[in-house]
């Protein structure tokens, strides 16, 4: 065994103290704690994780669905219209902002306005999926749904005044046009609800470590 110098059993000592206290206080050593940190690192790889890492579920919520009766027929469908029923000022509310945002970007396509109401649209979605933290992305496609038909009901009104105008195309063009644009609607309601979403949980989350990083500083 070799002899170590006075200043190498000082040096184990302190560290043997050190590595008493991080236990006390439930911390892994440094060693471990690196490779704590190392590993998730590897194992998150991609590149929609660096930009989105894996946010946990809000914490002391209850169960959306503890109350929902998972016997009988049209189960999903059942499920989405309880969450609704249960939280409708989550998409009611944003659903009303939006429809403002969305015609104030169908209407004024290119100029201050039409930016303005592309932000209010897309905050809205990301609003419905904040609240709506039951299920984000249902929230969020819900709103941009409801949106769009409000909007495009309010244009449809006009062309049944400007019936046989050539320049309105035929109805099956107008069909087609509809569903096309009902599907890039929901396909942004569902992308901004996801976002909302993520971003309440990550900030959930973000916060729960500061406040233990904090008691772990006045404890020490």
């Amino acid at each position: 065994m070799p002899i170590r110098t006075p200043e190498e059993r000082a040096a184990s000592r302190a560290e043997t103290r050190r590595r008493a206290r991080l236990a006390a206080r439930g911390k892994p050593p440094v060693e471990e704690e690196e490779a704590a940190d190392i590993e998730p690192a590897r194992e998150r790889g991609g590149l929609f994780e660096r930009f989105f890492p894996a946010a946990p579920p809000l914490p002391n919520r209850v169960d959306p669905l503890a109350k929902f009766d998972r016997t009988g027929p049209l189960r999903p469908l059942r499920e989405r219209i309880h969450l609704l029923r249960h939280n409708p000022l989550a998409w009611m509310l944003p659903s009303l902002t939006c429809f403002v945002g969305y015609y104030l970007s169908e209407t004024n396509r290119g100029n201050t306005l039409g930016l303005i109401g592309m932000f209010l649209t897309f905050g809205s979605l990301i609003a419905a999926g904040w609240y709506g933290w039951q299920r984000p992305a249902l929230f969020g496609t819900i709103t941009a749904l409801i949106a769009f038909v409000m909007v495009w009901g309010i244009f449809l009104a006009t062309v049944a005044e400007r019936a046989g105008d050539p320049t309105l195309g035929s109805p099956l063009e107008l069909t087609g046009l509809l569903l096309l644009q009902a599907v890039i609607q929901g396909g942004l309601g569902f992308l901004g609800g996801w976002y909302g979403g993520y971003l309440r949980r990550r900030q959930a989350q973000v916060s729960a470590q500061a406040r233990r990083a904090s008691a772990g500083r006045r404890r020490g």
